[in-house]
């Protein structure tokens, strides 16, 4: 309980924008690495 269950995309895709690193691949990959990104904070947390 209380961890990390998904991700704030708009925040993701404003931070990449201000870091210049916002491209379409980004934007279409973003939803199918989620998973992957969830799993290592899961781990990470225990």
């Amino acid at each position: 309980m209380g961890g990390v269950y998904a991700l704030d995309f708009a925040a993701v895709l404003m931070l990449a924008d201000a870091m210049g690193a916002l491209n379409t691949l980004l934007v279409e990959l973003l939803p199918e690495i989620e998973p992957i990104i969830l799993r290592a904070y899961a781990k990470a947390s225990e």
